[in-house]
């Protein structure tokens, strides 16, 4: 069971490096990152059905906080690194401590979860509708439509894991989560939001899920 939850792991992350990486090849480099950042956040999955909250949902965040980090300063990843950012460490970085916290407070798992899906899908998405639709800078070049983004896939996800859990969240909690979310996205920097936005949307959602 452990065993395959390594293989599953290990081989997904590079599937989905290796098809960005095909992508970055024939010329379509823009959304690359993106697709990294949103898919390789169905690890999640693979750790839930095979780790549980076992001491190995640690070891490959680590793992990969080291290779984003050589690949950040070497560019292996070509496809990853388009941005010149460390967002891609600090992505591996949040992951690992929500792994700990998981760790030592299983509980934890369904808000791991939502702050992991936010930062992929909420900061991978909202990029990409703010330069395609027309609105407002608000702070740090974060648009309007960006941020509003942020908030809706918010809601959304929140809403899913509320279901599979059963958090309980009624919906102002709900409400506040996903907006604590476009809070978040319009005031983290580049790169650092994918510590700041994961890390604050988690113990937001925990703060809200056990009063």
């Amino acid at each position: 069971m452990i065993i395959r939850g390594y293989i599953y792991t290990y081989l997904y992350i590079f599937l989905v490096l290796g098809i960005s990486g095909l992508l970055y090849k024939k010329g379509n480099g823009t959304y690359t990152r993106k697709i990294i950042h949103i898919g390789v956040s169905f690890f999640y999955i693979i750790f839930y059905k095979y780790f549980g909250t076992s001491i190995h949902i640690i070891v490959p965040p680590i793992t990969f906080i080291i290779l984003n980090y050589i690949s950040y300063k070497k560019g292996t990843f070509k496809s990853m690194e388009e941005e010149k950012s460390p967002g891609t460490v600090y992505y591996a970085v949040s992951s690992l401590i929500m792994a700990v916290i998981t760790y030592f407070y299983p509980n934890f798992y369904p808000y791991f979860g939502i702050g992991l899906f936010i930062m992929a899908f909420g900061d991978g998405l909202a990029p990409v509708v703010g330069k395609n639709i027309k609105s407002i800078n608000i702070y740090n070049d974060k648009t309007l439509a960006g941020s509003l983004t942020v908030v809706i896939i918010s809601l959304i996800i929140v809403l899913i894991f509320n279901n599979i859990f059963g958090l309980n969240y009624n919906i102002w909690k709900i409400i506040v989560i996903s907006l604590v979310s476009g809070f978040l996205e319009i005031l983290g920097k580049k790169g650092l939001d994918n510590l700041t936005l994961p890390l604050g949307v988690a113990l937001t959602s925990f703060v809200l899920g056990v009063i």
